[in-house]
């Protein structure tokens, strides 16, 4: 993996000796790094470093350890193929065999998969290509297609020069995907064709991108199943091998999950392209906002309408802290009709949905459904995992959807009754509000509330070095960005001075203070507010608050970032059990983690490691 070295520490900008940087990425391809793929599986466009000396070399051979090659989604992928006892192919290009690899690292997986081509260079390639010279003229001689234009259009940010490029790829692997599904025989043919970094041909392309392509048979006959163009925002080519990699594992798993629930009809069909044929998230981009239409909750005949739509769609929680999952990227959101029909949820948990919004452009029905937590409803390929933990994962939309849900559960679990005259509480304009039911009259009105939160990350002036702290909740491994509420009467600059001072005893310099995003957390009722700040005067001393903090430390930034490149191969950082294997398999032998991405305390982090 090749760095782009854009900036080095405070003393300037340095220049090394061509040989001395080329054995430095050398010696980090050696560490057999896989990034657990994310959403955002990213730190930046550019990786920031401080100075290169020994004591960083001493880091990376340090930092060596063997990274699980059989990721999450190919052993699910495997499980999937097996329970439908199908199996499937593979051609890839910039993933450079990964794909394979990956799948034939999990156990059994000669069941399902027998062999594939790794073909990098097209023009090349053609005794590669099961020995089919049709299919070299045919993958040379790009034919336009109008469904490209349709995946193309939320990527204005490419240059035409790029576009066509990736127009390439796009009739490559479905000429690829149609071909090998054919020759090998198999149900399912993978096609990838993209660009990796960490230089790229084509003007304007400046970070990975790789198109994954997913053929089947459909009543005997070869058909694209699914399309999809996945993004990244750097140009770490590991970390994009490993990210393409995963995500042609979802699409797989998400195209063996719809064709197999039935034989498809041609309107089924359509679904599979509508579903899946997307951008980078798998979910198209008029999907990716929650309209949460607040306006028509006290609307009784248009909540009848969503309540008895049988397309209306569910996040199911269990307990307060599970929500059902569909992959590590989505949740499940069964339809009303598969919930009637599977008959294991009783009338009051129907009765009792919240409504959280619409989404999609037929603006579809989504509710919370919340279930016990000894329930028995299972979903066809859905998993129940905790929110708090494994939500970050999630796209942007399920991610919103998850805790929107978590926050309504947490909210109506806790009230109960009228804090004004203690009376009994019902429910009213589809869950969203608390309705007195006061006989004297006064049927006090009640909405959920949200208690701001800051978070800040604190720096030395020179941004060489962060303030990390662990508090008593989290593992030992997991520092992270300090945080508290902020108190009646106090604007959020003066909680961030104050909590800092508190909590590690250190002076922050208030005019340093930056607003950087804010995040929704509802365990219970946060609202964060995500800060930059620094000190006036360097590496102040630290004096924790022991009743706060266990420990915090002044941390340099290539030590930072390798905990952020380790946290995003580990996953779900917040699961001791998952750490804790993942060290007795010594896979990871580290001793310091940060959050995982789409957390408030990460995207802090990332900042500075950009800036």
């Amino acid at each position: 993996m090749m760095f782009l070295l854009k900036r080095i520490a405070s003393g300037g900008c340095r220049r090394y000796h061509h040989a001395y940087i080329k054995e430095l990425s050398t010696r980090f391809i050696d560490t057999n790094i896989h990034v657990t793929s994310t959403s955002n599986a990213a730190v930046g466009n550019y990786y920031f470093l401080p100075k290169i000396n020994s004591s960083y070399k001493r880091t990376f051979a340090s930092s060596r350890s063997h990274g699980a090659i059989a990721t999450d989604p190919f052993q699910r992928l495997v499980q999937h193929l097996k329970s439908a006892n199908q199996t499937c192919t593979i051609i890839e290009s910039s993933c450079g065999g990964l794909i394979s690899s990956s799948l034939m690292g999990v156990p059994g997986s000669s069941a399902v998969y027998f062999g594939g081509t790794v073909a990098y260079n097209t023009r090349k390639s053609m005794k590669l290509l099961c020995g089919d010279t049709e299919l070299h003229k045919r993958l040379m001689s790009p034919v336009v297609n109008v469904n490209d234009d349709v995946l193309l259009k939320d990527h204005s940010d490419l240059s035409d020069e790029a576009k066509l490029y990736v127009k390439s790829k796009l009739h490559q692997t479905r000429e690829a995907a149609l071909k090998y599904c054919q020759h090998v025989d198999t149900d399912f043919a993978i096609a990838e064709g993209g660009a990796t970094g960490p230089t790229f041909q084509p003007k304007g392309l400046f970070s990975g991108f790789a198109v994954l392509t997913i053929a089947g048979r459909k009543n005997g006959v070869i058909e694209i199943l699914a399309q999809k163009i996945v993004r990244s925002t750097h140009a770490d080519r590991e970390g994009n091998m490993r990210l393409f990699a995963d995500s042609a594992a979802e699409l797989c798993i998400e195209t063996l999950s719809i064709t197999n629930k039935s034989s498809l009809g041609e309107s089924q069909i359509m679904s599979v392209h509508e579903n899946i044929i997307g951008s980078d998230d798998g979910i198209n981009k008029q999907d990716m906002y929650l309209d949460r239409s607040s306006y028509l909750r006290n609307n009784a005949t248009e909540m009848k309408r969503f309540y008895d739509d049988p397309d209306a769609l569910h996040v199911i929680l269990r307990g307060s802290g599970e929500v059902m999952f569909a992959t590590s990227t989505e949740l499940a959101l069964p339809k009303l009709s598969d919930i009637v029909e599977e008959g294991t949820i009783g009338e009051y948990e129907l009765k009792n949905r919240t409504f959280l919004g619409r989404v999609g452009s037929n603006q579809t029905p989504v509710f919370a459904l919340f279930l016990s937590r000894d329930t028995s409803y299972k979903c066809q390929n859905g998993y129940f995992a905790i929110t708090r933990s494994h939500s970050p994962m999630l796209t942007p939309l399920h991610n919103e959807l998850a805790l929107t849900a978590t926050a309504y559960n947490h909210w109506q679990q806790s009230h109960q009754y009228c804090y004004i005259c203690g009376s009994p509480l019902e429910y009213i304009h589809g869950g969203t509000c608390a309705k007195c039911t006061n006989a004297d009259g006064n049927n006090h009105l009640h909405w959920p509330r949200q208690d701001p939160s800051i978070i800040v990350l604190v720096t030395n002036p020179e941004s060489t070095h962060a303030l990390l702290a662990r508090s008593p909740r989290h593992p030992s491994y997991l520092y992270t960005a300090l945080a508290g509420f902020v108190e009646a009467g106090e604007t959020f600059e003066s909680a961030t001075c104050r909590e800092v001072h508190e909590e590690v005893g250190v002076t922050i310099d208030r005019n340093s203070i930056k607003y950087i995003a804010s995040q929704p957390w509802p365990f219970p009722r946060s609202c964060m507010i995500g800060m930059r700040a620094s000190t006036p005067d360097g590496l102040s001393s630290i004096h924790i608050d022991p009743n706060e903090i266990v420990d915090a430390k002044w941390y340099e930034k290539e030590e930072v970032y390798i905990a952020a490149r380790d946290s995003d191969r580990m996953g779900a950082v917040l699961e001791r059990s998952l750490v804790d294997e993942k060290h007795r398999k010594g896979e990871w032998s580290g001793n310091l983690l940060v959050p995982s991405k789409g957390v408030l305390a990460r995207t802090l982090v990332d900042n500075w490691l950009e800036s």
